[in-house]
């Protein structure tokens, strides 16, 4: 189940993924789990490019790179808050290159809901059309979690 709204500003995006709130969690905080999901369809997050220091203060950084257009995408994030299992709210330093001058803040709350984990993401302060391509952007990563959280056959 997803649902997707997009404010002038901000964007929320509110998933519900069939695992435990710890899994969804972990591949929010897991390097390893981070780079199997993480980026919109047609990107890849190389493993080597993620470094997660998991505390406040710390960082999440990590390089998105679409692959047929040679174009890669470098985050870097300041750890705001965090709450295991249940608060993750990062701040971005501004992206030029992607549009962005100035900070972001992303923030993912997940809720039990029974033994599925609630996501709910909200990101921004962005410009109109940036706020429509980042929630696409986020639904099409949480696309990929949402394989990547699924029971193996």
């Amino acid at each position: 189940m997803t649902d997707s709204t997009t404010a002038e500003q901000q964007i929320t995006i509110t998933r519900v993924f069939d695992a435990p709130r710890e899994l969804v969690f972990k591949a929010w905080t897991d390097p390893d789990q981070v780079a199997s999901w993480f980026g919109p369809a047609g990107f890849e997050t190389p493993r080597e490019s993620v470094e997660i220091d998991l505390r406040v203060g710390g960082r999440f950084k990590l390089r998105m790179v679409q692959g047929r257009a040679g174009m890669e995408y470098g985050l870097d994030y300041e750890i705001l808050e965090l709450v295991e299992p249940e608060l993750l709210v990062l701040r971005s330093d501004p992206m030029p290159e992607m549009g962005l001058h100035h900070e972001t803040v992303t923030r993912v709350e997940l809720q039990e809901d029974g033994a599925k984990t609630r996501m709910i993401l909200t990101d921004g302060p962005y410009p109109e059309a940036g706020g429509r391509g980042a929630s696409a952007g986020w639904e099409a990563a949480f696309d990929k979690l949402e394989t990547a959280l699924a029971p193996s056959a």
